[in-house]
């Protein structure tokens, strides 16, 4: 895990949206998303439920998200 996973993490979920996050840091959609998958690997569990329409955080990724603005 590094500053930057912790950076994408929080842009996507003040974001809700890979698209919007991704613009927002000046990266491709693709690299965010290799770089949330590598951080979910990391810590063996999904941050985000995912669908076709929209993302929301799991209860892990609640908590992580607390423990990433700290």
């Amino acid at each position: 895990m590094n500053l930057r996973q912790l950076e994408y993490f929080i842009a996507i979920s003040e974001t809700m949206n890979f698209t919007k996050a991704a613009n927002n840091l000046f990266i491709s959609q693709t690299a965010l998303t290799k770089q949330i998958k590598s951080l979910e690997k990391e810590l063996d569990t999904l941050l985000f439920n995912r669908d076709s329409k929209q993302i929301s955080l799991t209860d892990s990724g609640k908590y992580f998200l607390i423990e990433a603005k700290k």
